[in-house]
């Protein structure tokens, strides 16, 4: 239970002298009439029943019907969560590498490169649907960038392009990684969501001179947009040996992304599953709530106690004029 205006709580310290004064009121009440002495009886000033003697702790059902008044004026109000979502939508842009050797070279048992990373991009597409306000583009490079969509809230269009178009053979061999990250960064030119991100997924070392990853990554932190690394190493005990892994380093700690290391295919999963846990915790949720005023069931209690008061004063404890 929340309280919509809780500074006028503050008149319940004025309740406590308000119902002394009350009590004492009652206290002082005197008989109005003297009533004749039998010969032998007691005295009747020593005889007052039950009733009289609880007579001046009626003014506390008047105090407990003003406290209910005054919380009533506080419009206290019920909240419950109908539902949670992410607050607002995230644009992000997947950069596969599809180069030869992501065909060649497997990954964990019968599993290549590209069949890991085309099944687990396609997980990770399958949870944005989810949340419904996620647009994702997508970008393939070999020598060159390709760029098979731009952002969309058509999920069901991009996981297709994963599972069909991301392939080597469709343009020349090589690895242009610093192209491909700035045709990403490209497609997130004018978006307004709260974070844009590019995934960029690689397992070999930039060989084409027309703009290097560091170039790209400058771009990226002058425009606001987290770039996010995955590396495929050949040899998982070598660091920074047939791949640019310590340009992938840069490239994310430029721009506050973070560089994932991928050794298989459940670390692959990972850095995905880290990468979509990152950003839901960055935007945050909203909350849908339901609100219920209180305030009408306070001032029924406080009726009731009210009437209460009043019959009793005219019945049971009524006093002759």
């Amino acid at each position: 239970m929340r309280f919509d205006d809780p500074a006028l709580l503050a008149l319940l310290c004025l309740l406590p002298p308000y119902l002394w004064l009350l009590r004492r009121e009652a206290r002082l009440v005197r008989p109005r009439y003297l009533l004749p002495q039998l010969h032998g009886a007691p005295p009747l000033a020593g005889r007052a029943s039950r009733r009289m003697r609880a007579m001046p702790w009626l003014p506390i059902l008047r105090g407990v019907a003003l406290v209910l008044i005054i919380i009533a004026a506080t419009r206290p109000q019920a909240t419950t969560v109908e539902a949670v979502k992410p607050a607002v939508g995230i644009d992000i842009v997947l950069v596969i590498d599809a180069s030869s050797s992501m065909t060649a070279a497997r990954l964990t048992g019968n599993e290549t490169r590209m069949e890991a990373a085309r099944r687990v991009a396609r997980d990770f597409i399958a949870e944005r649907q989810a949340n419904g306000t996620d647009r994702i583009g997508l970008v393939m490079f070999q020598r060159r960038a390709l760029v098979l969509s731009p952002l969309t809230l058509d999920l069901d269009a991009i996981d297709e392009m994963v599972d069909v178009s991301v392939r080597s053979g469709l343009i020349p061999d090589g690895t242009a990684l610093g192209v491909a990250t700035m045709e990403a960064i490209d497609l997130l030119r004018g978006s307004d969501a709260a974070s844009q991100i590019v995934v960029v997924l690689t397992d070999g070392e930039n060989n084409v001179p027309d703009i290097t990853p560091n170039q790209a990554a400058a771009v990226a932190r002058a425009t606001g947009v987290k770039l996010y690394a995955i590396g495929l190493p050949s040899n998982p005990r070598a660091v920074g040996v047939g791949f640019s892994e310590l340009t992938l380093v840069y490239m994310a700690d430029e721009t506050g992304g973070v560089y994932f290391r991928a050794t298989d295919s459940q670390e692959l999963a990972d850095a995905y599953q880290s990468i979509s846990d990152l950003e839901r915790k960055r935007v945050g949720d909203e909350l849908f709530l339901t609100t219920e005023e209180l305030a009408p069931w306070f001032l029924i209690a406080a009726g009731l106690l009210i009437a209460l008061e009043i019959g009793l004063r005219s019945t049971w404890w009524r006093r002759a004029p």
